[in-house]
Parts: C-alpha cells; sequence; structure tokens
C-alpha cells in the first residue's frame, strides 16, 4: 500500500466493527479488486469517510476467469464497507478518475463500447463523470466537454 491506498490483485476485503466480533464481506458476489483508496482529504472536511475502488466485477470476455482482463469498473463505499455502490455505468470501462478536493467531487472517464465489437477502440464513445461527495451512484452527473 502507499499512503491511503491500498493496491493488489484482491478477490474481496472483510471489515470488522470496533468493539465487535463479528466480520463481514465487502461484496457477496465475486469481484478484483485493483485499489482501495480511502479519501482522506474529504473525511478531514466533512467528517464522512469513504473508500474509491478499482474492480473488475464481471466475466466481460467471458474467459471463465474475473481478472484484469475484464472490465473494469468504479465502485465507492463507507470506510466502514457498507453501502457498496458501482458508479461506473454497466459495460462502460473505467479510463481514470481523480478527486477534486476543493469541491469534494470525483470526476471519472469511461469508455463505452460503443460499435459493440468486443473491443474499446478510437470508434467507441468517452463519457465523463462526476459525483459530489457525500453523494450516491443515483447522483453521478454525465456531461460533455466542449
Amino acid at each position: 500500500y502507499r499512503d491511503f491506498e491500498i493496491t493488489g490483485m484482491l478477490s474481496n476485503l472483510k471489515f470488522q466493527k470496533v468493539g465487535q466480533d463479528s466480520i463481514y464481506s465487502l461484496s457477496e458476489k465475486p469481484v478484483y479488486i485493483q485499489t482501495a483508496t480511502f479519501l482522506k482529504s474529504v473525511a478531514d472536511k466533512t467528517k464522512q469517510q469513504f473508500l474509491v475502488y478499482t474492480l473488475e466485477d464481471e466475466d466481460t470476455n467471458r474467459d471463465g476467469q474475473l481478472n484484469e482482463k475484464d472490465i473494469k469498473a468504479l465502485y465507492i463505499s463507507n470506510s466502514d464497507g457498507s453501502n457498496f455502490e458501482k458508479l461506473t455505468a454497466p459495460f462502460h470501462e473505467l479510463i481514470d478518475w481523480k478527486l477534486i478536493e476543493e469541491t469534494n467531487t470525483i470526476y471519472f472517464r469511461t469508455a463505452e463500447d460503443s460499435n459493440k465489437n468486443g473491443k474499446f477502440d478510437v470508434e467507441d464513445k468517452i463519457h465523463y463523470n462526476s459525483l459530489k461527495l457525500p453523494g450516491k451512484a443515483a447522483d453521478v452527473k454525465n456531461y460533455k466537454i466542449q
């Protein structure tokens, strides 16, 4: 890990509340987590704590394995793993994401396989999205760059 990010090829994360014995999984369905990032600056300002994840959640290339060759998605949860939600649209490949600390807004880009050829190429459409924190997946805004 580095600073406030855990990286690796994780099949899931487990959470335990302080003072309790029970442990629970982030997701009940299989996921392949590449990064889990704690948004420290948001927590410092709003006292709400979030984790942002880049992961694969579906065997999109149908090779029988969930791995880095599948479509990457962006997820968010509270720091205790609750309210785990997908921010990217189905079958949209996450390109990148960035937190703008001054506004507590996550901006992210995705590619849509608009020509349905099963590959991401120059013919595909790029989507620009934002989420003002605290927010839910339903609050994701799609916008156009001129």
